[in-house]
């Protein structure tokens, strides 16, 4: 499902992980929701989100960059593992962000 409130420049997209897993969607956002915060910091994104749905909003290349990357962190968690701010770092490091983010794009 996609809305548009400003065509040109915002993009709202409502997404599902499954499965609704409440212990991998704990382990996915981290502590008071540190690994949502810092993809938010980075990306330029708003990202809210209840049990499994997630309220994505922000330029569209951000948003479409942001909702691969929890799904990339979301498949992290299938073996229990936690997600730490390093890997948060590292998935983003690795899908080519950082460098558009300091560049204002």
């Amino acid at each position: 499902m996609q809305n548009t409130s400003d065509a040109t420049t915002t993009l709202a997209k409502k997404i599902s992980l499954e499965p609704n897993d409440s212990r991998r969607l704990a382990a996915l956002v981290g502590p008071v929701d540190q690994n949502i915060k810092h993809l938010e910091r980075r990306l330029g994104v708003s990202i809210r989100s209840r049990g499994n749905e997630f309220q994505l909003s922000g330029a569209p290349d951000v948003v479409q960059a942001a909702e691969a990357l929890l799904h990339q962190l979301y498949r992290e968690t299938v073996d229990g593992d936690v997600i730490e701010p390093d890997l948060v770092h590292l998935v983003l490091q690795q899908a080519g962000r950082d460098e558009r983010v300091a560049r204002g794009c």
